[in-house]
């Protein structure tokens, strides 16, 4: 008898309306249900799915499934697909969605012609898609029970979908218990993570209170219950669910056992033999049987199955679904497989092995090899079980479920020793599945368990006998100690190099290519370039265009990092043609990230906005947004800094975190934008960015990129807050790492700092009379600088503003306010210009002081950079300065700006105005008359005119001359 009533979680109904009202409007909603075994989580869905498909929703449900150690990868996703081609037939979802058809492909019994999405990331964005277009007809509610056992592919689609879904009438509804949580246990992290999402709700089921139990008592009975009745099964059962609900079923509570196990186990025992016969069948078949498969394994006639099929389900221990039976609660069935005896289970399961080979369509396709490689583990028969285990990875390879893969892959491995034959059995070496683990684990960023691998393949391997296997581990095992930032790296692939020589020219250049990635990463850029260079003409000999692209893309990257720009920027560009030419997504898009971290270099930053926005589209287009995206995403973010669009960098930066990139990724982009909170004056939000960014990053022994960034920010941040010391304490301790071209880009901003921290030194020693103690420091700088090239106009921007903080005669801020100019870095030329208003002070020259003073601070706060206009002002008032009615408004420059003159060039427009010939512009602004000329002819071309005169015009007219 069912329960008439539902009982209790008024908190959780309540919440999940509030869920379902934000869903109907457009915004997405996740919750998240936990508690222990029989406390109610899956009966809560089920009213909830009920209640929505009332409503008109529509309810796609779905659960994870646990199958021995392998698993089913992505169940909730097939599951939900099957269910939607059933209910609305095979050819309407590649109707209401383009593409959709990729998806069909990940069920493989529709045999549909259209391959499965070409990466994770891909099937992500097209579930994605698929679930906002079923939300635009009606809104949609997805249930996923049993999330405790959802694979490392699953809780990534997960992840995804809370963090990237925007504008969609989607509600999800997740359960798990918490019972089968330890303190290792995967989804903890997920979960936690998942909470600080918005549009998430999270909330543990309590058992039930006396009143709610006497409540369910009643529904199960379908009478009022006595007090004592009442009282002893809340006494028994604690409050929980299932227990109670067990308890009210039976006549006499006091005979029946005390333990929720046991009362379960003594429901199961009093069914008629045939019933229990075909129970403890079920209980080893997994969590629903489909009847086509529990009558192949049953060897009953037809009569008897259905009879003992219905004392099972009058029983309440099975519940008929539209396809075969699963257990009224998943408890009962784990408790009446778990008190099988070993011998009958191992027989049960050899039924089901033999079952489905003989009717492969009793079970999905997609779960074929995984249901036949468990079942034959569980009979015992390791021989039959192996080849399934093979094809089982093979399967989660093609869905892109690579951490399965892996896992799947080291338990054939574990396998293998215990079956006699097992290559000939298999169809593969050993060795080569150690590879295809590696592979798998890479992608999947489990890098420490692809070490384990790489080192396991190495203790069997023969090098002798395999040198091109042995170097091509050796390449990989480099690159993943650099990853995981551990010493050995260059030893790994130093002795990869070694072997080469007896290795096939194909394994060659492929190892090669990886050689020169992990030279260059350590900090090697000239033997990289040379692997890379061989690399790439191996694989050209050879006719090979992929390992020829990789090489030369290689190749770019390694010269950008040894300084030659423009012949880094002819190779990719090379490379980004051809790949062009082939369709080649994912080459265009890992060419298109190193010409603009080849243009970053040289500050072309325009150019370089267009590169990765090209690059860009180019992988969300391959499906790799959310690892090659990510690092375009945040060249994109840095230039839009540069420039000082700092509103669509943050927009930039929010969009790629979104897509939960890897945590290195992740954090380039939180040091973003800290950059930018700090130049707003934001010192509290930089800080909580920058700690999340250096959380990520964890600890660091070789500081790459980013580390660095963190790092000089931390110092500009002590800075900022007076802290001196632990500013030059900082900088001071990142210094040796910065030695050289290859982080240039990274050297010079941290460089530059170090320069501004000890000149507030000598200024603070100065005042509390003092004798500075800063030689010692700035002569490291100085050290540092002298080995950073200068070819670049951003180079030189840098060490101009360097040489003038550190007090060279021969450069003043003047000049350091032109290189930025140059450059067109509004930030650092307003701050340039704001030493400029303090050097002119400095010798009297208050006339010359203002000018600066008020192109700073027009250029400040056109910016938004509150605490830079802060600065300005103070100097102003503390000079006695005029201020504030004198500054030119910003509209009256509007017009200007969209006609796309510079700061640099209005203020030249002002002088040209004014009647200024070229020779008296440079000596108003501290450039030379040769540059004031070309600054005059890019405001006639920006202006449409012909003369000065008609400069002076189109001033006038403007009304830029009005006080």
């Amino acid at each position: 008898m069912g329960l008439k009533v539902f009982v209790g979680r008024r908190d959780q109904l309540a919440s999940v309306d509030e869920a379902v009202r934000l869903a109907h409007t457009g915004e997405p909603q996740f919750v998240v249900f936990g508690g222990e075994v029989g406390v109610g989580k899956t009966r809560l869905m089920r009213h909830v799915a009920d209640r929505s498909a009332e409503s008109g929703m529509r309810v796609l449900s779905s659960a994870c499934v646990e199958l021995g150690v392998e698993g089913f990868p992505l169940a909730p996703v097939t599951a939900v697909l099957r269910d939607l081609v059933h209910e609305m037939g095979e050819a309407a979802l590649p109707a209401l969605l383009p593409g959709a058809d990729a998806l069909l492909g990940l069920l493989p019994e529709l045999g549909t012609p259209a391959p499965a999405p070409s990466s994770q990331a891909q099937m992500f964005d097209l579930f994605a898609a698929l679930l906002r277009r079923l939300g635009a007809e009606r809104p949609v509610l997805l249930v996923i029970d049993d999330l405790q056992w959802a694979d490392r592919s699953t809780r990534d689609l997960l992840g995804y979908l809370a963090r990237t879904m925007r504008a969609a009438r989607v509600l999800t509804i997740m359960a798990y218990r918490t019972d089968d949580l330890d303190h290792l246990h995967p989804l903890r992290p997920f979960l936690a993570e998942l909470e600080r999402l918005r549009g998430v709700r999270r909330s543990e089921l309590a058992r039930f209170s006396r009143a709610e139990i006497a409540e369910l008592v009643a529904g199960r009975r379908a009478a009022p219950a006595a007090r004592p009745l009442v009282d002893e099964v809340y006494r028994r059962s604690g409050g929980n669910a299932l227990f109670a609900e067990e308890l009210a079923l039976v006549d006499g509570v006091g005979d029946v056992p005390d333990s929720l196990r046991d009362l379960l186990l003594h429901r199961v025992e009093q069914l008629p033999p045939s019933a229990l016969r075909i129970v403890r069948l079920a209980a080893v078949g997994g969590r629903e049987v489909p009847h086509r498969l529990l009558a192949a394994t049953a060897g009953l006639d037809e009569t008897r199955l259905l009879d003992a099929l219905r004392a099972a389900t009058a029983g309440q221990v099975l519940v008929a679904t539209e396809e075969g039976y699963e257990f009224r609660h998943g408890l009962l069935r784990e408790l009446t497989a778990a008190d099988l005896l070993p011998a009958e289970r191992a027989r049960m399961h050899r039924r089901y092995a033999e079952a489905i080979e003989a009717d492969p369509s009793t079970v999905p396709a997609d779960r074929l090899a995984a249901q036949i490689a468990h079942h034959w583990h569980g009979a015992g028969e390791d021989r039959k079980a192996l080849p399934a285990l093979v094809r089982s990875a093979e399967v989660a390879g093609n869905m892109h479920a690579r951490a399965e893969q892996a896992h799947i892959i080291e338990r054939t491995l574990d396998l293998w020793p215990r079956v006699p034959g097992a290559e000939q059995l298999s169809g593969h070496n050993r060795l080569d599945l150690f590879e295809a683990a590696v592979g798998a684990a890479t992608w999947a960023g489990e890098d420490v368990r692809a070490l384990g691998l790489i080192d396991r393949a190495l203790a069997e391997i023969d090098q002798a006998r395999e040198p091109g296997r042995a170097a091509k581990l050796l390449a990989h095992r480099g690159m993943t100690l650099h990853n995981l930032d551990r010493d050995g790296a260059l030893t790994s692939v130093e002795e990869a190099v070694r072997l080469l020589p007896a290795a096939p020219a194909h394994i060659r250049a492929g190892v090669l290519d990886l050689v020169s990635a992990v030279f260059a990463l350590r900090g090697h850029p000239g033997r990289a370039r040379d692997a890379a260079e061989e690399a790439a003409q191996l694989a050209a000999d050879l006719g090979d265009v992929k390992v020829t692209a990789n090489a030369r893309t290689t190749l770019g990257w390694v010269l950008c990092q040894l300084g030659a720009y423009d012949e880094s920027l002819a190779t990719l560009q090379a490379v980004r043609d051809r790949a062009n030419e082939h369709n080649d997504l994912v080459q265009v898009a890992r060419a298109q990230l190193n010409i603009a971290e080849a243009l970053a270099n040289l500050g072309h930053y325009p150019a370089m906005i267009d590169a990765a926005h090209a690059g860009l589209d180019a992988a969300y287009g391959s499906g790799v947004s959310r690892t090659l995206g990510a690092l375009l995403a945040a060249h994109l973010c840095a230039a839009l800094t540069a420039v000082g669009r700092w509103d669509e960098a943050e927009s930039t930066s929010a969009t790629a975190l979104d897509m939960d990139p890897p945590n290195v990724f992740s954090a380039a982009l939180y040091a973003l934008r800290a950059e930018i909170a700090f130049a707003r004056g934001e010192i509290e939000t930089a800080r909580e960015q920058l700690s999340l960014a250096r959380t990520l990053l964890g600890p660091v022994s070789h500081p790459g990129p980013t580390a660095l960034a963190v790092t000089r920010l931390e110092a500009e941040i002590a800075l900022a807050e007076n802290r001196i010391s632990a500013a030059q304490a900082t900088v001071a301790a990142a210094l040796p790492a910065v030695t050289g071209t290859s982080l240039a880009l990274y050297a010079w901003p941290l460089v530059t700092i170090g320069g501004r921290i000890e000149t507030h030194a000598r200024i603070r020693a100065r005042v509390r009379s003092r004798s500075a103690t800063g030689d010692g420091a700035v002569d490291a700088l100085r050290a540092v600088a002298a080995h950073l090239p200068t070819h670049t106009p951003l180079f030189r921007a840098y060490a101009t503003e360097f040489a003038a903080e550190t007090g060279e005669p021969a450069i003043s801020w003047p000049d350091v306010v032109e290189a930025w100019d140059a450059v067109g870095s509004p930030y650092p030329a307003a701050r340039a210009r704001l030493r400029a208003a303090e050097a002119a002070l400095g010798v009297g020259d208050r006339p010359t002081a203002r000018r600066w003073i008020l192109a700073a601070a027009e250029q400040a706060d056109r910016l938004g950079a509150e605490s830079l206009s802060e600065q300005v002002r103070l100097l102003a008032r503390s000079s006695n300065l005029p201020f504030g009615a004198q500054a030119e408004p910003r509209a009256r420059t509007g017009e200007l700006e969209r006609r796309g003159l510079t700061d640099r060039e209005i203020e030249v427009l002002h002088l040209v105005a004014a009647g200024r010939s070229n020779r008296q512009i440079g000596e108003q602004l501290f450039i030379s008359a040769k540059t004031a000329s070309v600054h005059v002819s890019n405001i006639l071309a920006k202006l449409g005119v012909n003369s000065r005169g008609e400069a002076s015009a189109t001033a006038h007219r403007l009304h830029l001359l009005e006080e």
